[in-house]
């Protein structure tokens, strides 16, 4: 990951997940900002935001200028390991969120529903919200 953060931008590129895409959330979502923000981190879920609204204008990629979009999210703009942005997406690439690809990254234009793992690290209160987030709805009798 590191040679690419070097350079002034990256490419950046739609994760192909047909599944994803279709059952995900959009980054932008009340679900990513109540479920998934405290999993991957603010500077994170800022960045897919922020990805997701590129996508929107530009759905086959786009070159992400480092040190500019660094100093949007309030990160360090320094390119290599210590840089914010390349620890940034090391974390959307931890949790499977983005991949590293032939020219840059592979990010997701959707998140897809947390995990049994992911879903027990939050918070009792949220972990109940995010069960009658699912629950069917109520019909009345």
């Amino acid at each position: 990951m590191t040679s690419l953060l070097t350079h002034s931008s990256l490419w950046i590129e739609p994760w192909r997940d047909l599944i994803t895409e279709e059952n995900g959330h959009d980054p932008r979502s009340k679900y990513v900002e109540q479920f998934w923000l405290g999993v991957i981190g603010p500077t994170a879920a800022w960045l897919m935001r922020y990805v997701a609204q590129e996508f929107d204008n530009s759905p086959d990629g786009f070159e992400l200028p480092v040190a500019p979009i660094a100093l949007q999210l309030g990160i360090s703009p320094k390119a290599g390991p210590r840089g914010g942005l390349h620890r940034t997406l090391h974390r959307l690439v931890m949790f499977r969120l983005a991949s590293e690809s032939h020219a840059g990254y592979a990010i997701r234009r959707r998140l897809p529903p947390l995990n049994h793992a992911q879903l027990r690290r939050l918070p009792t209160h949220l972990q109940r919200s995010h069960s009658s987030y699912y629950a069917p709805p109520k019909t009345a009798a």
